[in-house]
């Protein structure tokens, strides 16, 4: 088998340099971009914006032109028009239509699109303040059948706004335009405060004359209105006045209000001042058809909770009212808030047994106050399911198979609660040559948990649960694997809480209250037992207990509707285990066993903390190139009643999400060579650090190609026998760093990736002397490796 795998990595290797070079010649072969361009026409071959101020950025601009150069593979090479030109003229050829839907037509120079982008571009300067800017546009026509289009922007001096002020005519309104934020009253209040809770104005004196900045502040005062009752007002009601000083460049401006406009009795168009308006009734209705109308519907029960009343249809109380009431932020003789709304709305889809909600408002007048009703419609999700699951596996590099049977009630208790068991099965045929034993691996699996749609605790107030919107989960799994080595099986229990702040839902928060972890090795093969160090035998290849808690905080800013702009994500988590078992042995007077350890129920349980960070950067160049860049840590560290961290909270280094010149678990640890004796067991560390970075470019339908450098390592905390070199060290730790490149086919399918990667080593920290240096020696030994793997690597 590990005969098989070389010849494999030699053939993917070939086939990758064959890439490379077809690329190459493709490129020579081709290198006449102007086949396809006819006579009197010229290739748009290269576009130049230039701007003579260091306040408007050329990058800005580029968005606003009307026609752009064929696409670049890596912003260098036009390998779409490539393909392109490769077709016949014979358009009925099936080859021909191929290469042609694949590759890119020549961009032809049109004078009407640039003319065009010459008036985007004066707008634009408008919009900014530039209201005398001077855009002009040369086109040099030199080169045979090409052209450059250069686009001159010359600024000259903005407009400032010399004063600012607002001017409502309506007190009320004043009022509110010109509050301030609220008072924080507690420490909790400012930790759940909204980046929304914008009171302070955009528009201030001093401020360019920009226009686009004049719009957001009329959203940030519509909204602002709209928390405050003021339910049919837009950003239409308010316009800005605008008073020029001569000669000075000077803008003295002024937002006022228009009336409203509503249709009478009659027919006629009347004006009247704005006003705001209270909730009058509030009503959720379950059961709703969103097929049929809302008068079809019947009542078989109804329940009034705290003055919201609710609906139960034919299914009569699928959902208790308690639920339903407290997942509702509208409540009647309240002004209307616009942020009420959206709160109800994500709180009710949050419940899984609900498929639908649609909220409606009936507004009518009553003693001369303006008052809605609100109806909230939800439509009910089929309360149990079950799926068959079927996966192919690559573990390591271990090609298998998985199935899983999975069972879920979505509404066990009356309440959301939502109730999963699951049944696994995994098969792998475990290769040589990574210090494990050829054979089979077998793997049983079960797991049963409840995920409750609120923070289950018995001291969280009314405040706090409405301020997050929470789930908690009570999880129950065991897991039996068989492997040649050994036989394992692990019973876990948790309980933990999810949730997120209800006006920022970018950030998510996980607590583990208790993670108990079980593990029992009935089998061990006893040359497999001879080969561990003692150490490794003592802490991770016996029964023990892992009983921790954590915490872990994640942001990505990340939105499928929204991939064209930057993202970044940020992920901390710490860990700690076995400190309140070992103060209870403390404190109870338990005795050691020999080797100095506490045990429960005559079983050793281990003693740690951990601590791990991650940011990931992602900045999108044009529409099909972007960069992203990742940059983590980690270090965990034993002590009390271990002396070495548990093998699953271990470290390792190499593989598809990691340094990607090595295969999963074949770097590291620090500069420990690789011996014969070398396996997965000592090829782990209690440190980590990775760098990342990766040039990401869209090749024609799903393809992106991708190339990147990753650097990293992994070190243990302590010096250890069987760990030669492998300790953290200031002196050597930068020697110690691995650096690798490649390049990566991907497939994206928008919401899932499958991707290609292959790496090459360029700094080997394993070798010695000159040889570490592996780039210089590409063709030697085992520089080469390759990854299958779903999903981009960070």
């Amino acid at each position: 088998m590990y005969f098989c795998e070389q010849k494999i990595n030699i053939i993917v290797k070939r086939g990758v340099r064959f890439l490379w070079f077809a690329s190459w010649a493709a490129c020579i072969i081709s290198c006449s971009t102007t086949r396809y361009v006819g006579n009197n026409e010229y290739l748009l071959d290269k576009i130049i914006v230039t701007v003579d101020s260091s306040r408007v950025k050329a990058s800005d601009l580029k968005p606003y032109l009307r026609q752009h150069p064929n696409f670049k593979i890596f912003g260098l090479l036009k390998w779409p028009l490539y393909v392109y030109n490769w077709s016949g003229r014979n358009e009925k050829n099936w080859l021909n239509k191929q290469l042609r839907r694949i590759g890119e037509p020549p961009e032809i120079m049109n004078t009407t699109l640039i003319t065009q982008s010459q008036a985007e571009f004066q707008r634009y300067m408008i919009n900014k303040g530039y209201l005398h800017a001077d855009v002009s546009v040369v086109t040099d026509t030199g080169s045979r059948k090409k052209a450059t289009v250069k686009y001159q922007i010359i600024p000259n001096d903005p407009y400032y706004i010399q004063h600012y002020r607002t001017h409502m005519e309506d007190p009320q309104i004043e009022a509110i335009v010109r509050s301030e934020a609220p008072a924080r009253t507690s420490r909790l209040a400012y930790v759940f405060r909204s980046a929304t809770d914008d009171y302070t104005p955009l528009v201030q004196a001093g401020n360019l004359f920009d226009r686009d900045l004049l719009d957001k502040e009329r959203q940030r005062v519509t909204a602002l209105l709209r928390r405050n009752g003021y339910y049919a007002f837009n950003r239409d009601h308010l316009r800005f006045t605008a008073d020029s000083i001569a000669g000075f460049r000077r803008i003295n401006l002024e937002m006022t209000l228009k009336p409203f406009q509503y249709i009478n009795a009659e027919g006629l168009s009347e004006e009247r001042a704005h006003r705001p308006y209270y909730i009058h009734q509030v009503r959720i209705v379950t059961d709703y058809d969103p097929l049929k109308q809302e008068s079809g519907f019947v009542a078989t029960d109804s329940v009034l909770k705290q003055g919201v009343g609710i609906y139960y249809g034919a299914k009569g109380q699928t959902i208790r009212p308690g639920v339903l009431q407290r997942k509702c932020y509208i409540m009647p003789g309240k002004l209307y808030n616009e942020r009420h709304i959206e709160q109800t709305y994500s709180s009710l889809m949050a419940l899984r047994t609900l498929r639908h909600v649609n909220i409606r408002y009936d507004e009518f007048e009553e003693n001369d106050t303006l008052k809605l009703n609100c109806t909230i419609l939800t439509t009910p999700e089929k309360t149990q399911g079950v799926g068959v699951e079927v996966e192919g596996t690559n573990s390591h590099g271990d090609l298998g198979f998985a199935s899983e049977l999975n069972y879920q009630h979505r509404n066990l208790f009356r309440g959301s609660e939502l109730f999963s068991a699951k049944i696994r099965g995994g098969y792998e045929f475990i290769s040589s040559g990574k210090g494990s034993q050829p054979g089979n691996y077998w793997e049983y699996a079960g797991e049963t948990s409840i995920l409750f749609p609120a923070f289950v605790f018995p001291f969280a107030g009314t405040d706090f649960r409405q301020k997050i919107r929470a789930t908690t989960e009570l999880k129950l799994s065991y897991d039996q694997q068989r492997r040649p080595e050994y036989r394992r099986a692990i019973l876990s229990g948790g309980w933990s809480y999810i949730w997120q702040n209800r006006t920022n839902t970018l950030g998510r928060h996980t607590l583990k209250l208790a993670d108990v972890n079980y593990i029992y090795l009935p089998y061990i093969d006893p040359a497999f037992k001879d080969s561990l160090p003692g150490l490794t035998t003592l802490y991770n290849y016996n029964d023990q207990f892992i009983v921790s808690s954590g915490y872990t905080y994640s942001f990505n800013n990340y939105d499928p509707l929204k991939r064209g702009r930057n993202t970044y994500s940020l992920r901390v988590s710490v860990e700690s285990a076995g400190n309140l078992l070992y103060g209870l042995s403390k404190l109870s007077g338990t005795d050691k066993d020999a080797y100095g350890r506490y045990k429960l129920f005559r079983i050793n349980y281990s003693q740690f903390v951990k601590g791990d960070i991650d940011f990931a950067r992602s900045i999108t160049i044009d529409e099909r190139n972007s960069v992203a860049a990742h940059l983590g840590g980690g270090i965990g560290y034993p002590y009390g009643n271990a002396k070495e961290l548990p093998f699953e909270r271990r470290y390792f280094a190499g593989g598809a999400n990691s340094n990607r010149g090595w295969s999963v678990r074949s770097l590291g640890p620090g500069s420990m060579p690789v011996t014969s004796r070398t396996s997965f067991v000592n090829q782990v560390g209690d440190i980590r650090l990775d760098a990342n970075i990766e040039y990401r470019s869209k090749l024609f339908w799903k393809f992106e190609l991708a190339a990147y450098v990753d650097a990293g390592n992994i070190w243990t905390i302590r010096a250890y026998d069987y760990q030669p070199e492998g300790n953290f060290d200031f002196t050597r730790f930068y020697k110690e760093i691995a650096v690798s490149y490649g390049l990566g086919l991907r497939l994206d399918f928008d919401y899932f990736l499958i991707r290609f990667d292959t790496g090459m080593k360029a700094y080997n920290p394993q070798e010695t002397g000159s040889r570490k240096w592996a780039v210089m020696y590409p063709g030697a030994g085992n520089q080469f490796a390759w990854h299958f793997a779903v999903g981009y690597p960070f």
